[in-house]
């Protein structure tokens, strides 16, 4: 996994959830079942150790009230 909000452009995956780092946030997007088994909770302790390092980073410093990202731009596809 990575370390959250530093070096941007960085990706990791717990099973079909992936979680994309950038300096300004962290984006989580996908599936993730964790099932009812020693393997979902494998998997949920993974996901609560990398949710749990997002707190501890954000509570380091004072932070603003919100933040405006910054819109991703749309690209002309170079196949069509």
């Amino acid at each position: 996994m990575f370390k959250p909000f530093e070096q941007g452009n960085q990706s990791s995956s717990i099973h079909d959830l992936t979680l994309e780092n950038q300096l300004d946030c962290v984006s989580l997007y996908g599936n993730l079942q964790i099932t009812k088994d020693q393997a979902g909770l494998k998997t949920a302790h993974v996901l609560q150790s990398f949710v749990n390092s997002i707190v501890a980073e954000l509570e380091k410093q004072p932070l603003p009230e919100n933040i405006q990202l910054k819109s991703e731009q749309e690209i002309d596809n170079p196949f069509l």
